[in-house]
């Protein structure tokens, strides 16, 4: 199985969100900035959390208005800005000088250029977020990117965290913006209170099976923790059994094939 299969179903939602992303660049103040961001966004990505948004508002409901199609499109760009701007910040904590075989912006510019990009990014997001969701919203997108924030700070303070610990920064670094972006979508699609329940399960566990994995693959689990794939595996059962209620459709099918990828797979 490809990425690009689990893809199919909101390919064509997904053109429309690179497409916002590259006027997003283009309509910037200056064209030292529109240089700057329009090569990461250069970088190639999975562009997960759009897709996982999209594929949570098919599984509510395939043949949406076109105005909450509309919304969901800047919704899911507003997610992508926001997931750049905090790798652009990655880079710089980690010192990293490659992101998928491609220079880091802290690489070529130097670190403060980098930092100062990703806040331009954030403010991008934020505005994205802010013009596509209701009001109801914005304390969600707020407490995320706090707990984001919160937990690259806990994972910096810990050399040699006990599993419980690593479990709460893996949640909060990845695990709850993939939650959030289900439950959203969700939500915007006309889910019920017990649907986005189990779609934000399905996020959580899914990104907390993505994060482990991920470590596991870059060899940056502690030794002293004993974490394996067994454990993303446990995940990973458990976000797939939060969509059991749910009728079949190419939507669930993917959600479910995205994490069986997730599993059987190098990143």
């Amino acid at each position: 199985m490809q990425f690009n299969d689990i893809y199919n179903p909101v390919g064509k939602d997904l053109i429309l969100v690179e497409e916002e992303l590259k006027k997003i660049c283009k309509n910037l103040s200056t064209n030292y900035l529109t240089e700057i961001i329009g090569y990461f966004f250069k970088i190639p990505g999975k562009r997960l959390r759009p897709t996982l948004s999209l594929l949570s508002a098919g599984l509510i409901y395939d043949n949406l208005p076109k105005s909450t199609r509309n919304q969901l499109i800047k919704f899911a760009t507003g997610l992508e800005l926001m997931h750049s701007a905090s790798l652009i910040h990655d880079d710089v904590l980690d010192n990293d000088t490659l992101r998928r075989g491609q220079k880091t912006l802290n690489k070529l510019y130097g670190n403060k250029i980098a930092v100062l990009a990703g806040d331009v990014v954030y403010s991008l997001a934020f505005s994205t977020l802010a013009n596509s969701l209701p009001k109801e919203y914005e304390q969600i997108i707020i407490e995320l990117t706090e707990n984001m924030c919160a937990a690259e700070m806990i994972q910096a303070e810990n050399e040699l965290p006990t599993r419980e610990i690593y479990l709460n920064i893996i949640k909060g670094k990845t695990a709850l913006f993939m939650s959030v972006s289900c439950k959203i979508a969700a939500s915007l699609s006309g889910a019920t209170k017990e649907q986005i329940n189990k779609i934000e399960e399905y996020g959580l566990n899914l990104g907390i099976a993505y994060q482990i994995m991920d470590d596991c693959m870059d060899k940056d689990i502690y030794t002293n923790l004993n974490i394996s794939a067994k454990d993303a595996k446990l995940y990973g059962d458990i976000a797939i059994a939060s969509l059991k209620t749910f009728e079949d459709s190419a939507y669930k099918t993917s959600l479910i094939n995205l994490v069986n990828y997730i599993l059987n797979i190098s990143h």
